[in-house]
């Protein structure tokens, strides 16, 4: 691997000073992150507008606050308002987060500031499978879709909060969309709710637009007018409020703690994945004398990064001797468990340099201590769907400005840093978006159709979005839930599509489930279904190049004794089951390529999963089954819930798509045991589709079926 000299050869520093953060304060000669907490908080950007925030949230219903990356939004304004009292006579504050990461690094960092009481007690957090709150707790930290789920089923008014805090608006996920939509649904009934949303890089004004409309900022001037000229019967007048609670405002921080110098490649790169790795090494190099290093590079997809981890290792000794034993690699990407994500947040040993090599999840919100380094490969793997094809597709595509600039924002947050960025100015300037697509425009709405319905819209098209979805994407919606048999002919929500919308999942797993009580296997289909939440059960062999053919030979022979020749679904329960039985430890686990990790973040999704359902019926076990009676059980509800996903063998020995007849490959990249130790097969049904690395769709959780069960399990939907 050819190196680069010092001084990093291939990058310029722009000389018209085009890094983002030129704005702003100096940092401090001390180290930031050494000192007391309280002076930590005094020091951070956003301190200095603390009154200007109270006084808005007092004054005005909606606030849309725009603030530099690392200012401290996430974790100050919920303090800010805590202590000003918002959570008095037994309200709540409640800060939304895109990812599970984010909600839960943020709590247990507000939980430190706040100072009375463990994690949980005064601050803590929700997200799907983990709820760390209790009575006396005033500070909740939760994703989005935990909050959209309790309107939906508990608390339609979310009556418990005072404030609700939208934080990082600018990711537009569904979830976000959604709940955007109900809190301004939610205020025409509760006029005291106050909205706070946050973002560092969001257009505030279409914001504020959307939450406030012109209607609402009359309406209001005109009641005032008539108020105070209507003096005929003024006890039987209604007392208005002298806060303009149906106006809104704008609150822009300026300033960053430290200052990060970016930089950009001279000429564009044509492996972005190297590119990486050779900067990363470069920068140990270079740092060694220096006390060491912290690097965060970014890579659109979990994949890339175990390349980029396996590349490093294999040629850290070559790039330099000795470096190998100064350097700490670790991967950061969301199929990962929350105690191996944690890793990156763990102070290292004093002197020694960091790799992190993480997705677009390290993006925002959280904070990776020691960051004195940002590597931005410039891509992302962003999720599509194709209504017309009915693919679910994850595309690796270039990033947004809005995205880069939240990318080089990591080196700044704890000490000033370097952003090195894989592409040129020129691109960056002349040919990168503005911002990412809105989620709501590019992916499958079943699961948001759903929420909404639970939530009592009817009409979809007269909910407020902040961007309107196509109309094939919207029928494609209702299609899947009109054959999944969640609405009706009328697009009514069935008692089907209630108990549905009561899982913390989507829905083509919700009805797999749901069947599972009638098939009498609901402890192995919660077992699949949780498999599913992870990106693998298998540990991947890694190793140098010398040793990683034997690893694989190893590796075949441990699958081998769990996989079932109908393909990965029973697969999965046939782990689950074997650790049931015999309480495989980490190092068992380790022995047989299992990842104990992944293993018991699957048994605690399967036992959550087994609590929604016995709601709805009694939970049984195959128990004594034979081997055909299970396999045939457990497929015939994945087949209830994914017949949308089922494919023919034709004669060219290729699989197509039953509905569409798009050709589809299941190959070894699929990583799938139907590949390597399935049996032949007419008609397969698979969970995940990707866009392969050599072209094509590939597949994930394939399984063979009896073509038969299609159309008893979804007769309308085959006519």
């Amino acid at each position: 691997m050819a190196g680069y000299n010092n001084n990093n050869e291939g990058f310029w520093k722009p000389s018209s000073a085009s890094s983002t953060t030129d704005e702003g304060d100096v940092a401090p000669v001390f180290n930031f992150s050494t000192a007391p907490l309280a002076q930590q908080r005094m020091l951070l950007p956003i301190y200095k507008h603390k009154r200007q925030i109270l006084y808005s949230v007092e004054k005005f219903g909606v606030t849309v606050i725009v603030g530099e990356t690392a200012c401290g939004k996430s974790t100050q304004i919920p303090m800010f308002l805590y202590h000003n009292g918002w959570c008095n006579n037994g309200f709540q504050i409640v800060c939304t987060q895109p990812r599970r990461i984010a909600a839960q690094t943020l709590a247990a960092r507000v939980a430190k500031e706040v100072g009375r009481g463990p994690l949980g007690a005064e601050v803590g957090y929700t997200v799907r499978f983990a709820d760390r709150t209790s009575e006396l707790t005033k500070i909740i930290y939760a994703t989005d879709g935990i909050l959209l789920r309790e309107a939906t089923l508990a608390d339609p008014l979310l009556s418990r909060y005072s404030i609700v805090i939208v934080d990082e608006a600018h990711e537009r996920n569904l979830n976000t969309d959604a709940l955007c939509g109900l809190l301004k649904k939610i205020r025409r009934k509760r006029p005291d709710l106050r909205i706070v949303v946050c973002s560092a890089t969001i257009d505030a004004e279409a914001f504020l637009d959307f939450f406030i409309s012109k209607k609402d900022v009359e309406h209001t001037r005109k009641q005032k007018k008539r108020r105070r000229w209507d003096n005929a019967e003024p006890d039987t007048q209604p007392k208005l409020s002298t806060n303009n609670l149906n106006e809104g405002c704008i609150i822009s921080v300026d300033g960053r703690l430290h200052e990060v110098d970016v930089l950009y490649l001279g000429h564009p790169t044509s492996n972005y994945v190297r590119t990486s790795v050779e900067t990363a090494l470069q920068i140990c190099k270079t740092s060694r004398n220096n006390r060491g290093c912290g690097i965060l590079c970014f890579l659109p997809s979990a994949s890339e990064v175990d390349e980029a981890i396996r590349m490093t290792q294999d040629h850290l000794d070559e790039f330099e001797p000795g470096l190998a034993n100064q350097i700490i690699i670790l991967p950061l990407y969301a199929q990962l468990p929350f105690n191996m994500q944690a890793r990156v947040f763990r102070s290292d040993t004093p002197g020694s340099s960091r790799i992190i090599y993480s997705t677009n999840i390290s993006e925002t919100s959280v904070t990776v201590p020691g960051i004195t380094h940002v590597i931005d490969s410039g891509m992302v793997k962003l999720p599509f769907f194709d209504p017309k094809n009915d693919f679910d597709r994850l595309i690796v595509v270039p990033i947004s400005k809005a995205s880069a600039k939240q990318r080089s924002g990591r080196a700044g947050r704890l000490q000033a840093g370097q952003c090195y960025r894989l592409y040129t100015e020129e691109y960056f300037r002349k040919k990168m978006e503005e911002a990412t697509p809105p989620e709501i425009l590019r992916t499958n709405l079943s699961n948001f159709i759903l929420s909404l319905k639970a939530l009592g819209v009817n009409n979809i098209l007269g909910f407020d979005l902040l961007d309107l979805p196509s109309v094939d994407a919207l029928s494609h919606g209702l299609e899947s839930l009109f054959a999944l048999g969640a609405i009706d002919d009328a697009t009514a929500l069935t008692t089907i599509g209630q108990d549905m919308s009561s899982f913390p999942t989507e829905p083509r797993i919700s009805r797999m489930l749901l069947e599972s009580l009638r098939e009498e296997c609901s402890r192995e289909v919660a077992g699949v279904a949780g498999a599913l939440q992870v990106q693998s059960l298998f540990l991947t062999p890694r190793g140098s190049s010398a040793r990683r053919q034997q690893l694989q030979i190893d590796y075949e022979a441990a699958v081998g004794e769990f996989a079932d020749n109908s393909g990965d679904h029973v697969t999965y329960a046939n782990i689950l089951q074997a650790y049931d039985d015999t309480h495989m430890g980490r190092e068992e686990c380790k022995e047989k390529y299992v990842d104990y990790v992944a293993l018991q973040k699957v048994i605690e999704v399967r036992n959550q999963l087994l609590g929604f359902l016995k709601r709805f019926g009694r939970v049984r076990s195959l128990g004594m089954a034979t081997s055909k009676e299970r396999c045939d059980a457990i497929l015939r509800c994945v087949t209830a819930g994914f017949f949308f996903n089922v494919a023919k063998l034709h004669n060219d020995g290729r699989y197509y798509t039953i509905r569409g007849t798009n050709q589809i490959l299941v190959t070894p990249s699929s990583s799938s045991v139907f590949n390597t130790h399935g049996s032949h097969a007419d008609y397969i049904v698979f969970c995940n589709t990707h866009d392969g690395s050599r072209g094509g769709i590939e597949l994930t959780a394939v399984s063979a079926i009896n073509p038969r069960w299609l159309r008893e399990l979804a007769p309308h939907y085959w006519k």
